[in-house]
């Protein structure tokens, strides 16, 4: 038997997991929410035992084992504290936190209390990545030195509120850059050196931004992220011998071709059909991981989510965006 999910949080995010897992078999025993009416509504939909009108009750549940987190991006850290403080694994929505010194806590929290943590970068665990990365490891394209990727949006406030407001760790960064920022890292490493630049709001929020990474081997990323413009949403590895190009959408399920150095078409992969949008398959590593007395993923470590929450500390100091509790630390 698996192991026992406790969702914390109700929105969009959640129902889409929810029913990912249900396709797969996983077992949510509990929901929390801050309003008992919205888990009482949540558990109705998908058929969930033990409704809780709080996040403390729901941690404190025995019923449950590992807790899912999909709150605002601002309530991450607190989130995470309480459901580790309880001894319960976690499986946290990135990004991860909202800076790195709260990441460093998390990590420090789970070692602590010898819990299992993970960042839920569901991108990872797809087929689709898997066969990108098993080309890589082939050294069918060489040795890969630079990374072209894109994850903009048309997100209009009026229906994306959250996305645009900065008490809620709103802007591309956190919500879209996220994406392109650990594809670049897996591909080619923490980076040595970030730039930025990025256009804010009248509040502070970066509505869009275009980063480089560069590295001391001479390697470089080229990200770009937008919430009010939408983009390819693509992806391309360009190696010594040839190049991947990750059809759109190049965080989810998709197509790529892989080039030699003339452009020849060396290697295509269509996609095989994935149950859902396969963010069950984050969730089914964390139970693997559980299961083999591991408290994080060889996959998603807890030490790749800090440095990564790192780097885009440095960004945001590049882009100028300051999180509203930072203004308060004399």
């Amino acid at each position: 038997m698996g192991l026992r999910w406790g969702y914390m949080g109700t929105g969009y995010i959640a129902q889409v997991v929810a029913e990912d897992f249900k396709i797969s078999g996983l077992h949510i025993q509990a929901v929390g929410s801050r309003f008992l009416e919205t888990a009482q509504a949540f558990a109705d939909k998908n058929g969930i035992a033990d409704v809780h009108g709080s996040y403390a009750e729901l941690v404190a549940n025995p019923n449950v084992d590992i807790v899912y987190i999909s709150t605002l991006n601002s309530f991450h850290y607190e989130n995470a504290i309480l459901a580790i403080n309880a001894g319960k694994h976690v499986l946290l929505e990135k990004p991860f936190t909202m800076d790195a010194p709260q990441a460093r806590k998390i990590q420090a929290a789970a070692r602590a209390k010898n819990v299992f943590v993970m960042e839920a970068m569901w991108t990872r665990f797809l087929p689709t990545m898997d066969a990108v990365f098993d080309v890589i490891k082939s050294g069918l394209i060489g040795t890969p030195h630079q990374v072209i990727a894109d994850h903009s949006q048309y997100l209009p406030i009026e229906n994306h509120g959250r996305v645009w407001d900065l008490k809620f760790g709103g802007g591309a960064l956190l919500d879209l850059s996220i994406y392109t920022i650990s594809f670049a890292a897996r591909v080619l490493g923490i980076p040595d050196e970030v730039l930025g630049i990025g256009k804010l709001t009248f509040e502070g929020v970066d509505e869009s931004n275009s980063v480089l990474f560069n590295y001391e081997d001479g390697s470089q990323a080229a990200l770009t992220a937008s919430i009010n413009d939408a983009g390819p949403c693509n992806a391309v590895i360009l190696g010594t011998k040839g190049s991947i190009e990750i059809d759109r959408t190049f965080y989810a399920q998709t197509t790529f071709t892989v080039y030699d150095n003339l452009h020849n078409v060396v290697k295509r992969y269509d996609t095989p059909p994935v149950p859902g949008t396969g963010r069950q398959l984050q969730a089914m590593e964390a139970e693997r991981c559980v299961a083999a007395g591991l408290l994080e993923s060889p996959v998603m470590p807890v030490e790749e989510s800090v440095d990564l929450m790192q780097v885009m500390d440095d960004i945001r100091l590049e882009l100028g965006v300051v999180w509203d509790y930072e203004d308060r630390i004399d």
